[in-house]
């Protein structure tokens, strides 16, 4: 009975991370050993009276709901590097150029694969699976299994969307200046010379700036800035009196 009330937070927080998602770890025997794995790591954690004490469907909906409020807090890393991405080849004109992206499953832009594909493997070489086992434990710590739900504060949970633009934005922002500029740059080229079709070479020219003043700081950003909201201390926006 303890496997399926910790079956039920944990679950969720794999299978919606983009890097644990039916699209990386499709054969769920191997999902749902890895998942056991952890529950049984993180054993000293539970409470083993809680079931006989709530009863059993409440618990595990208490749970589930857990389970994803915690997954959405630890995906926003990843949400803010597909935004970048987006941000980015809106800004360079390239978003015509859509393609699948397996780590979230949809429709992305071809920079918010590529970054996110990149963070993947940026999070796993920084200890992320460490990094996920520390949030999974403190979880409990913070939001006992039993925890009154009913006090959510719904109002705050604006405040994640902020954070994720805000990153997003301040990370794109170094390329946007510059693209700004190559803008303005291209309309006095097209105004003193239009026998030449500066909109053809906009996209090139863009992409090209776009590259390299990425490549300048671009892996740094992506390795220092989005790693930091990778915790569970969004939860406290959702639960201040916790």
């Amino acid at each position: 009975m303890i496997y399926v009330v910790a079956y039920a937070r944990l679950a969720i927080v794999f299978y919606l991370l983009p890097i644990l998602g039916d699209r990386i770890l499709s054969n769920l025997i191997v999902k749902n050993s890895i998942i056991s794995l952890v529950i049984i790591g993180l054993w000293p954690c539970y409470e083993p009276d809680i079931v006989t004490e709530r009863g059993l469907i409440s618990v595990l909906v208490e749970e589930c709901f857990m389970g994803l409020l915690l997954a959405t807090v630890l995906c926003i890393p990843f949400w803010i590097v597909i935004a970048l991405g987006d941000i980015l080849d809106n800004q360079r004109g390239a978003t015509i150029n859509d393609i699948f992206d397996p780590l979230s499953g949809g429709q992305n832009s071809v920079l918010s694969a590529f970054f996110n594909f990149s963070f993947g493997m940026i999070f796993f070489s920084s200890n992320g699976m460490l990094l996920l086992m520390n949030a999974l434990m403190k979880s409990y710590q913070y939001l006992p299994q039993g925890h009154d739900i009913s006090g959510v504060n719904w109002s705050k949970a604006g405040k994640l969307l902020v954070e994720l633009v805000e990153c997003s934005i301040m990370l794109a922002a170094p390329v946007i200046i510059v693209l700004l500029v190559t803008e303005i740059l291209l309309g006095v080229f097209a105004r003193y010379c239009p026998q030449l079709n500066a909109f053809s070479l906009s996209l090139t020219l863009k992409s090209f700036i776009t590259f390299i003043i990425f490549l300048l700081y671009g892996l740094n950003a992506l390795a220092d800035e989005p790693l930091k909201y990778f915790s569970i201390n969004s939860l406290y926006v959702f639960f201040p009196s916790g």
